[in-house]
């Protein structure tokens, strides 16, 4: 049993700093939703999110530019896996991993 909790811990700090472990793999920022579909299941949580990116257009009519927010929709992705692990929140940029954070222990 002891084998055990020292190879776990020793996997959790082989991993990179930004990563989720899920089984014997790390996700990491950069991978795919698909790879962390396959390696970690469905999320527990995905809120719709967006930022509004300001864009300089020319109206010919006027003959002038505006300001105009241009909407850029992401995902964060919430796995709980219970009360013996962290929370994780994974941010979802165009079918990417953007970020990864922990949060407090699930339930």
């Amino acid at each position: 049993m002891h084998r055990w909790a020292l190879l776990s811990c020793l996997l959790l700090i082989a991993a990179p700093a930004q990563a989720l472990r899920c089984g014997n793999s790390a996700i990491s920022e950069g991978d795919s939703t698909l790879r962390l579909k396959q390696l970690c299941g469905e999320p527990a949580q995905i809120e719709q999110r967006e930022d509004r990116i300001a864009v300089e257009r020319y109206d010919p009519q006027r003959q002038h530019y505006y300001t105009d927010y241009v909407a850029k929709p992401y995902e964060i992705w919430t796995y709980n896996f219970g009360p013996r692990r962290f929370i994780n929140r994974i941010e979802v940029r165009d079918g990417a991993i953007k970020r990864i954070t922990t949060g407090g222990y699930g339930y």
